[in-house]
This record gives C-alpha cells, sequence and structure tokens, in this order.
C-alpha cells in the first residue's frame, strides 16, 4: 500500500517521534533549550511516553480528542519544508512554489494522520530510552538514542536535527538503518515514474482523505 511507513520496529519510532508533536502544548514546563538537540528529543520523548500512558489508563482525553491541538504545534518541533522537500527528492526543484506549498502541506498532514493512526493502538511496552549521543556539525545535529521493549527487544533511532533561525528542528529520523524521509521517496518517485505530479498530489488528497 502506497505512502505507508514499513512495518514492525516503525511502531517504535511512532512513539518516540510523538513527543516533538506535543510536547509543546501539554507541558507547563519551559521548552528545552533549542541550543541543545539532545535536550529537545530528551525532554519531550519523556513527556510524550507520560502522555500516551495516561491515554491509555483513561487519565486524560485520547489522542484522537487532542488530535487538532496537537497538529496546531507539529510545525513547532518539525521542518516540514526540509522534510517535504527531501521526501521528494530531484522533483522538487522542478515544481512551481504554489505546488510546493501544496505538497508540504499534504505531506505534513500524512505523515500526521500516520502517527495518530498507529498511536491509537498504543497499548504500552514498557519501553525505556536511551540517549547515547549527540553530534554537532555546524547548522546540523544528529542525536542516537534507543529504546529497548518487552524485555530485551532494542531499536537504534537517530534523530536528523537542522537549525534554521537559531531553532533546531527535526528533518528525518531513521530507525534501524531505515530512513523515513528515505522510505517515503521511493515511493513517490515510484509514482512519479509513471504519473504527473499531479497525479502525486491527487493521490495524497485521497490518501489523507480516507485516513481522516
Amino acid at each position: 500500500m502506497l505512502f505507508r511507513l514499513k512495518e514492525g520496529k516503525f511502531f517504535f519510532v511512532l512513539v518516540v517521534l510523538f513527543p516533538l508533536l506535543i510536547s509543546s502544548q501539554f507541558t507547563c514546563a519551559a521548552a528545552p533549550s533549542q541550543s541543545n538537540p539532545k535536550a529537545l528529543i530528551e525532554s519531550g520523548t519523556e513527556r510524550a511516553i507520560q502522555i500516551l500512558h495516561e491515554s491509555e489508563s483513561g487519565q486524560a482525553p485520547s489522542l484522537r480528542q487532542r488530535k487538532n491541538e496537537i497538529l496546531n504545534n507539529v510545525s513547532e518541533y518539525f521542518n516540514f519544508d526540509e522534510m517535504a522537500k527531501r521526501a521528494l527528492g530531484r522533483p522538487w526543484k522542478e515544481q512551481a512554489p504554489d505546488k510546493r506549498q501544496e505538497f508540504t502541506q499534504l505531506f505534513k498532514q500524512l505523515i500526521f494522520n500516520t502517527y495518530i493512526n498507529r498511536l491509537e493502538n498504543y497499548t504500552g511496552s514498557k519501553e525505556r530510552v536511551f540517549y547515547d549521543s549527540e553530534k554537532l556539525d555546524g547548522d546540523y545535529a544528529t542525536v542516537k538514542t534507543h529504546v529497548v521493549y518487552q524485555e530485551n527487544n532494542n531499536v537504534e533511532i537517530e534523530y536528523r536535527l537542522h537549525r534554521d533561525a537559531g531553532e533546531w528542528k527535526v528533518y528525518d529520523v531513521v530507525v534501524e538503518g531505515i530512513s523515513i524521509v528515505e522510505n517515503y521517496r521511493s515511493q513517490f518517485a515510484s509514482i512519479l515514474n509513471n504519473e504527473s505530479f499531479d497525479s502525486l498530489l491527487s493521490r495524497l488528497r485521497e490518501k489523507i482523505y480516507q485516513s481522516n
């Protein structure tokens, strides 16, 4: 099926990516220091796991009920312009500004719906997140973590961030060596090999409509 993350361990990236979608809306604490990508990932992740457990136990509204609130804050932690540009690849340069803007918005909504729909099936696995390292290279950074769940199962997750106007934002996540951006790029390329860009936009609209 088109426009899907690969199954299996990718579920756990949803758990640890989720914080970056919600932490600014549901925490009273100040946002993590934008000068420290690792702190950004760590603070958001711990808050996210807490919220997931609260929703699962019925102590808080469901994720579906929070959907609109969460969506309003997504762009504070994700650089969707950069993410969409990288996911589309070379065809990005060939598109008019209005087409790029529409693609970015559709891509953002597609990823968001995927996360919410999958996370609604979250039942808890007593996961533990370890923050292994941070590497800075000018305006780019990588934060490596790993998640231990269901006793001894382990998933390695790498966050890739870019600093724009002094703020760090995520533009890709790599799970067990598989990039979310590259995963989508291969799907988009497969469509564009045989169809127009307008057709791709139409497919995205349809997919989003079905997942709402």
